[in-house]
């Protein structure tokens, strides 16, 4: 007999344990050690499964629903008023999912850490947001943004910038129902599956370290590789601060990026600029009128065949065209036809943190702080609390 109540006594501290053990997941920390990520946003349905035991609450009513382990790949869909969860129905709006230990959730077949919190918005779609530790968020993103080959004070560096830009975000988005995206409109972010050692070890080194200017957090904008000079951040979202009025960068010469060359169809170009509502004609030619200090274009002029005339910015037509297709907004042009050439140098926007110059600088010895110091001249880097 007293060997059965030992085991009860037992097995009931260990069920204890693992109530506790989930808690700790998330629970408390505090709101600077955490990131609400969304990982879909307006979706009609998704894929759910989790491995290992978890349980489920109606965020709403502060209750546990449903509590097991494991749960099978099974569609959520919105049903009437509530969220269904495979054969499971909950009459609610907000669900949690919180995991026990280290178990795994999986969206969509993207393995994440952490809770999921499962929204329905206003016009009943569905919002799903991964919340989980700012550290581990870190570690989702920088394989997805710099290879973890590169030399680990390269990696420091990124994992600065990236935890920066991303308690900058944060920052501004806390009446939001998530603090950032996990595509490239924040910062790309792969969950679980996107960690790798190296990376992990340039998150590990500098955790809770990020840059800060005059007190207030940086907003540590960064590219793949500037060509030459990155750009005043004045010239695409008005910030106008000593650490992103640009800098002269030759250490990007050898990145694969340094030279591009697109042909597009003026069709393909005509089409896009249509779907913005330009209402344009067959487009004859496409002319530089200005370009800003950096190089980077400033203005461009768009004809068409019936002699009408637009003025267009460069940051508005690469966005509209493509910023992959047109990889940056330093070119020439050299019109063919119906088709136009683009010559450029670069990719991405070019503000802050040139990727393929940090490469570089830390294959010539230079310490993370120093590659930050470079890109971002002025600012702090400072233990995020």
């Amino acid at each position: 007999m007293l060997k059965k109540i030992f085991i009860f006594f037992i097995v009931i501290c260990f069920c204890a344990g693992c109530t506790s053990s989930s808690q700790l997941i998330l629970d408390g920390l505090t709101e600077n050690q955490i990131v609400r990520v969304s990982v879909l946003d307006k979706a009609k349905e998704f894929s759910l499964k989790v491995r290992g035991s978890f349980y489920i609450k109606d965020f709403l009513a502060d209750t546990t629903l449903k509590e097991e382990r494991n749960l099978k790949t099974s569609k959520v869909f919105i049903n009437n008023d509530g969220i269904q969860v495979g054969l499971f129905y909950c009459n609610s709006k907000h669900l949690r999912v919180t995991p026990f230990f280290d178990s795994s959730i999986y969206v969509n077949g993207m393995r994440l850490r952490g809770q999921l919190d499962v929204l329905v918005d206003e016009e009943g779609l569905l919002t799903v947001i991964n919340i989980i530790r700012l550290e581990k968020y870190i570690k989702g993103v920088l394989y997805r943004e710099i290879s973890d080959r590169w030399p680990i004070e390269a990696i420091k560096a990124q994992a600065v910038a990236a935890r920066t830009y991303a308690v900058y975000i944060k920052e501004r988005n806390k009446k939001q129902s998530y603090d950032l995206r996990s595509d490239i409109y924040s910062q790309v972010y792969g969950g679980r599956d996107a960690e790798r050692y190296r990376t992990n070890l340039g998150v590990d080194r500098t955790k809770g370290l990020i840059l800060q200017y005059k007190g207030a957090v940086l907003p540590a904008y960064y590219h793949a590789t500037c060509g030459g000079r990155t750009e005043s951040a004045q010239e695409l979202w008005n910030h106008d601060i000593v650490p992103l009025r640009g800098v002269k960068c030759d250490f990007c010469r050898k990145s694969p990026h340094y030279f591009w060359k697109k042909n597009i169809q003026l069709k393909t170009i005509q089409d896009k600029l249509n779907e913005k509502g330009y209402g344009l004609w067959l487009i004859n030619e496409i002319r530089i009128l200005e370009r800003n200090n950096s190089g980077r274009i400033k203005i461009l002029e768009i004809k068409t065949r019936d002699n009408k005339k637009i003025e267009i910015s460069g940051k508005d037509f690469r966005n509209i065209v493509g910023p992959n297709l047109i990889k940056s907004n330093n070119y020439t042009i050299k019109m063919r036809g119906y088709y136009a050439d683009f010559f450029g140098k670069g990719w991405g926007h070019g503000v802050g943190l040139c990727q393929w110059g940090a490469n570089y600088m830390a294959r010539n010895f230079y310490r993370f702080d120093e590659i930050l110091n470079y890109y971002y001249p002025g600012s702090d880097i400072v233990r995020y609390k």
